[in-house]
């Protein structure tokens, strides 16, 4: 049967958008794994939290985790000291997203275990975990990650990705072998990783060089040094806390499943507040009060004990590095400070009693 005009012109472009679609997902996939600019340290501080996490799998611990506000905020090692309890900080970076956060510690909780998650302000807003910044990091150092999604989540995932990164992608890997720049980005295996990090905090003349290195961790996962940073421009409330609150499918779902589960296995959960600038956040706005009371009680609705209030965690911008979130290290043991005063108070007697009750 021979078709009329219009018929194998809609033919001409169905199948030139097929094939189309199918060069790009090729193109996609070759990609993958690609060295292109992402934040690799990253990914040799993931291989040394996760190795703290496994050393203590088999006893009682206090888990912190969130972005960077507790990765330069905590002092573990003085909670430990303090507490008695083996204390790890998994904090690393906000970009990562709270499903990330959470399943990466499940494998290592052991029951009288107590995760607090002093979280930043914008996780509470989380629509979806396939921002720019986090595809880049998976599709750069942690490609397995993608091919485990199910099909559904591989083209949420897709899908997130701009064409222009998919370039550069496909650039650096035809590239690669010939740039410099793009070898010195070849991944470490684990065992160089940790081989490092155990010669660094065995040497006590070690000083990291660099804030955002996997050598600038403590053996507790928290971050050694930390220096002036230049203070960033904001308009605005820099927290996101002056928008209507919203919540978002993806984050409550997440933590309410989490919640159930550690209860289900005798882990204690508590949400905390991060550390903000006093002159960036004023609690006493009407709205911003609003905001933060629906965040509150958001939490309490799904069961969720909170240490203390937002208000209790705010500091003058003398104790910031210049980042909202990053603390000087008089700031970090102030912080800490107010944090052990919580958990003593009310995480630590829990534990207690429910262990004499066992």
């Amino acid at each position: 049967m021979k078709l009329s005009p219009p018929a194998r012109y809609l033919g001409t472009v169905a199948l030139t958008v097929l094939v189309g679609a199918l060069l790009y997902l090729g193109a996609f996939l070759y990609q993958m794994g690609a060295l292109v600019s992402a934040e690799y340290w990253l990914y040799d501080a993931q291989v040394v939290k996760q190795e703290l996490l496994a050393k203590h799998q088999e006893r009682s611990k206090i888990i912190f985790t969130a972005g960077s506000s507790a990765f330069f905020g905590i002092d573990s090692q003085e909670i430990e000291r303090r507490s008695g309890i083996p204390t790890i900080n998994l904090g690393l970076h906000i970009g990562r997203p709270v499903h990330i956060l959470l399943s990466e510690m499940v494998p290592y909780l052991t029951r009288g275990d107590i995760v607090i998650l002093p979280l930043e302000y914008e996780h509470y807003r989380e629509e979806t975990p396939y921002t720019d910044w986090f595809t880049n990091q998976i599709m750069t150092w942690h490609p397995d990650y993608f091919w485990q999604l199910d099909m559904t989540e591989k083209l949420k995932f897709v899908r997130s990705v701009l064409p222009q990164r998919v370039l550069v992608g496909v650039l650096a890997k035809l590239m690669g072998d010939h740039l410099e720049r793009v070898r010195t980005r070849a991944l470490k295996s684990p065992e160089e990783i940790l081989d490092r990090i155990r010669a660094a905090w065995n040497n006590p003349d070690h000083h990291p060089d660099k804030m955002f290195s996997f050598l600038n961790l403590t053996p507790h996962g928290d971050a050694i040094m930390t220096t002036p940073e230049s203070a960033l421009e904001y308009t605005g409330n820099p927290y996101q806390l002056d928008l209507d609150f919203v919540e978002p499918e993806y984050f409550w779902s997440t933590l309410q499943d989490f919640f159930a589960n550690a209860r289900a296995r005798g882990v204690q959960v508590y949400i905390a507040w991060p550390p903000t600038m006093k002159a960036k956040l004023d609690l006493t706005s009407p709205r911003l009060h609003k905001t933060v009371q629906a965040i509150a009680n958001k939490v309490r609705k799904l069961g969720i004990p909170i240490l203390g209030a937002p208000s209790d965690f705010q500091y003058n911008a003398d104790m910031f590095t210049g980042n909202i979130y990053h603390l000087t290290a008089q700031g970090k043991a102030e912080h800490t400070n107010r944090l052990l005063e919580r958990i003593m108070k009310e995480a630590i007697p829990l534990l207690h009693s429910a262990q004499s009750s066992h």
